[in-house]
């Protein structure tokens, strides 16, 4: 319990630390698409490297992957329901924003060294899962909202074999598939570089965050969450009971359930034609309730 917690309070600190600086003008927005590009390219692939070195298979993992499906198809179906007679903005909002996850830039930092290897994989399953629906599904409905197009196979591949995180999560379950290692220095490399995938993730976090709620949209936010997470416990409920994961794989799986929303949700919103200011809100809100859950599920279940 005191590693969580002290796990918790240091990566709060940070995300505080880079929302200070940015206020004092140390750090400007754009200081975090740097952190980010070395994020995504650099050291979170480190971290998957170093984490499913020693990867053994199992059909867990199969679970994984299918409980990320079905956990964006409930959320999808569940903001459909409620925005139906919501204007066409609030649609978008509800379908990028509740219906995805921040696992790569947020939740994997969150915790590690809290799980295990076998956890560390599910939420790398989970995480293709979540990748296929924002990519595909999700960006299908929105376009044909807009009456520009429908499915495009070809954008979801380029954003999922184009991304440095999803390419290593496959090559390292490829090697473990043939019982293969990568080279020692290799492994070195990844653990010294993965080390610093923390600390970059929460600064960049804090720099990009913002709280400016205005009134008139907190009765939307607060109806977005209880939405949120009222779907997600009631998935996590399912994981916990009725799916056949392991005691470590099904402790990754109902934390990561409790993870923010993705942070790529706003752009995506605001190039669909939706709000994009209110979903940085609602994005920024996602992040103190994720660590709130995250922490909470952690704390109940381990």
């Amino acid at each position: 319990m005191n590693n969580v917690i002290t796990q918790t309070l240091v990566y709060l600190s940070l995300l505080l630390i880079g929302y200070g600086f940015k206020k004092a003008g140390i750090f400007k927005v754009q200081d975090a698409d740097f952190l980010k590009t070395v994020i995504l390219n650099v050291s979170m692939p480190a971290v998957a490297v170093n984490a499913l070195k020693d990867l053994e298979l199992q059909t867990s993992f199969l679970w994984c992957f299918l409980m990320g499906l079905v956990t964006c198809t409930a959320l999808m179906a569940a903001g459909a329901a409620a925005s139906r007679r919501e204007p066409a903005a609030d649609r978008l909002l509800y379908l990028f924003s509740l219906n995805s996850f921040n696992i790569g830039n947020f939740a994997i930092p969150f915790l590690t060294g809290l799980i295990s290897e076998n956890g560390f994989a599910a939420l790398c399953l989970f995480d293709i899962a979540v990748a296929i629906f924002l990519y595909g599904i999700d960006y299908s409905v929105a376009e044909s909202r807009k009456g520009t197009g429908g499915f495009s196979l070809k954008l979801l591949l380029k954003k999922l074999f184009g991304s440095p995180i999803t390419d290593t999560y496959l090559l390292m379950l490829l090697l473990a598939a043939l019982h293969l290692r990568l080279p020692a220095p290799v492994l070195k490399l990844a653990e010294v570089a993965g080390n610093a995938n923390a600390f970059l993730a929460m600064l960049s976090i804090g720099i990009l965050f913002e709280w400016n709620l205005d009134r008139e949209n907190r009765k939307t936010i607060a109806k977005f969450f209880a939405l949120r997470y009222g779907t997600v416990l009631a998935m996590a409920a399912c994981a916990a009971l009725f799916v056949p994961f392991p005691p470590d794989i099904r402790l990754a799986v109902c934390v990561v359930l409790m993870a923010p929303s993705a942070s790529v949700a706003p752009l995506l919103t605001k190039n669909a034609g939706g709000d994009g200011a209110r979903a940085a809100q609602i994005n920024s809100v996602s992040i103190l309730m994720g660590i709130a859950m995250m922490m909470g599920i952690y704390l109940l279940m381990s």
